[in-house]
């Protein structure tokens, strides 16, 4: 029998929590409660004609019975139920009120740093590094290389990891105190690994499993082996969410300047609660035409957020930075303490617009090419809204991650997102019925997406692209002459205009090379094309904010750009049709 013991480079931290106990109530338990308002009955008679297994019945009844809404009662036929005074009002609500309690703790984690997967202390225990020291001079062991790249934390791992089901994540407090390094010992018996936990991804068994079987140096009991050769990372691992299942049909495509300059002043004007706006750049005009939609919803009450990713654009305007600087000092004199610009760049190009439906569970988010700060509404963009809970609550994510700014400290923004997220995916919302799926789609996903244009498309893909660079034949024209060569899809590629780096020469060397092939490109100087869209037949279309013909964002700065995959039948074709209406016009 073989045993090595492998020492796996972990981070350790501890921090205090603060939360809300109590597990909310279900739908089926409403429906139950509204069912014994209008008649006493068995637990037989709700299961039967609720069609709900007894034995869930006589659970939900019993958290009832606790909170003083139900009671039981002997009768000759047997035991009953019946809803009480207070149940028949609780019954009335729209939502059964909930009590939970506030509390606060410290919590340890730990994140290993081979896979990035955030683990309860109890779950994958931790030792300081002479410890493990000591046991190598009595066992064989080896140890994982600590790789050099600094852990950027997530915020939903961390969360979904650290919290129980009946527990709903409310804040942080701000640490400045880094993540100690640790080591975590890790049995291989037989090339299979014993004690990790369950939730331990396959990159973290099979790096444990791949060290194990290089024998220690008798020479050098402390033997570092480095591998994977690049950590892996939480980002690296998920560049595409979870796909949802979502409602979603052609009046959730915002096409056209006009459009998005409608669309983000309804937004403040029907808001009640809280809006976020993601802009590329801020522009001083631009925030000024806006600013009176602002005003009216904050004196509504709505609490406005804005963010900003870069500073300088490529045609040299005015920093953001600046901007920001100027629109606070004319802004001074005035109370508007809910309108929060944020000082720092999140050093992100997405273009991302999020507020309540209304209601503080029922939000919607527009994702797509629009800088809604900065844009004059007349060049051709395309965004798509998002309104099911789940999807929203992955924007959400992203726009937290981005919150913490380029060095990731956690602010109270964070933490409110964080919050908004737990509470968007607890939603009564969050269940739904539509025929569409859809999925955010970050960093290395979108190379991933062209991937899957290339292999699934039948008779066409359409790429619309505000810029054309270097990067445009790698990462887009290949896979998709790869598409026309082999299957006979027709390619249309269009852009607006050129990077310095690649001049108007060079591009029409490009087309007239591709053009034999089946892939027509096409530059439209006006109307001026901003829209990032890349479609393929009929389904299947993702909008985003990278420039698919000139953008390569770095893997370490995966939310550089966000974008959203759509499968709906016929949308990507409706999409289509409609964005050339508005070049060809």
């Amino acid at each position: 029998m073989s045993v090595v013991r492998v020492a796996v480079p972990v981070l350790h931290g501890r921090r205090r929590f603060h939360f809300d106990k109590g597990r909310p109530w279900s739908v089926i338990e409403h429906a139950l409660l509204d069912a014994l308002k209008k008649k006493e009955t068995t637990a037989a008679d709700l299961s039967k004609h609720g069609n709900i297994p007894q034995r869930v019945v006589i659970e939900a009844l019993i958290r009832l019975m606790r909170a003083g809404w139900v009671e039981m009662m002997e009768r000759k036929s047997g035991v009953i139920f019946r809803i009480t005074g207070n149940g028949g009002l609780a019954a009335s609500f729209e939502e059964l009120p909930n009590a939970p309690r506030r509390l606060s703790r410290n919590m340890n984690f730990v994140v290993d740093q081979i896979s990035g997967t955030v683990y309860r202390s109890r779950e994958l225990p931790f030792y300081h590094e002479y410890v493990i020291s000591e046991r190598a001079e009595r066992e064989r062991i080896v140890w994982i290389k600590r790789p050099e790249k600094p852990y950027m934390g997530e915020v939903r791992p961390l969360v979904e990891a650290l919290f129980m089901n009946d527990e709903k994540f409310i804040s942080m407090d701000h640490s400045g105190d880094r993540l100690s390094e640790r080591w975590s010992l890790v049995t291989v018996r037989d090339d299979k690994p014993e004690g990790l936990p369950h939730r331990a991804p396959a990159a973290l068994s099979e790096a444990v499993k791949s060290v194990a079987r290089q024998e220690p140096d008798t020479a050098n009991l402390k033997q570092f082996v480095p591998y994977p050769p690049s950590p892996i990372t939480d980002s690296n691992l998920r560049p595409l969410l979870k796909e949802h299942r979502v409602d979603i049909s052609a009046k959730d495509l915002i096409l056209g300047g006009p459009a998005h300059k409608e669309a983000i002043k309804a937004t403040l004007k029907h808001a009640r609660h809280r809006v976020l706006i993601h802009s590329t750049f801020i522009a001083v005009d631009r925030f000024n035409d806006l600013l009176p939609d602002i005003r009216e919803a904050l004196g509504r009450g709505v609490v406005i957020d804005i963010l900003w990713g870069q500073d300088e654009s490529a045609e040299g305007r005015r920093s953001t930075r600046q901007a920001v600087r100027q629109i606070k000092t004319e802004l001074v004199n005035e109370d508007l303490h809910m309108l929060r610009i944020h000082p720092f760049s999140t050093g992100s190009h997405c273009k991302i617009l999020l507020a309540d439906e209304g209601t503080t569970d029922r939000f919607s988010a527009w994702v797509g090419s629009c800088n809604w700060l900065s844009s004059p509404f007349q060049s051709v963009e395309a965004s798509v809204r998002l309104r099911n809970p789940e999807i929203v609550a992955d924007v959400v994510d992203q726009m937290a991650e981005l919150s913490k700014g380029t060095r990731g400290h956690w602010t109270d923004l964070t933490n409110s997102l964080a919050a908004l997220s737990v509470n968007l995916r607890s939603s009564r919302h969050s269940i739904v019925s539509g025929s569409a799926y859809a999925q955010i789609v970050i960093g290395s996903g979108h190379p991933q997406m062209v991937r899957k244009a290339r292999d699934e498309s039948q008779h066409r893909i359409f790429v619309s692209s505000h810029r054309f660079g270097t990067a445009g034949r790698p990462i887009v024209l290949a896979p998709a002459l790869a598409a026309a060569k082999h299957r006979g899809v027709d390619v249309d590629v269009l852009y607006g205009t050129t990077n310095i780096s690649l001049d108007n020469n060079n591009v029409a060397k490009i087309a007239d090379e591709l053009s034999k092939d089946g892939v027509t490109i096409q530059a439209v100087r006006r109307p001026r094309i901003h829209a990032k869209i890349l479609a393929w037949d009929d389904d299947m279309f993702v909008i985003t904010s990278q420039n698919w013909l000139s953008a390569d964002p770095p893997d370490d700065m995966p939310r550089q750009e966000i974008g959203v995959f759509v499968h709906a039948t016929g949308l990507a074709k409706i999409l289509v049709d409609r964005f050339n209406t508005f070049w060809m016009e």
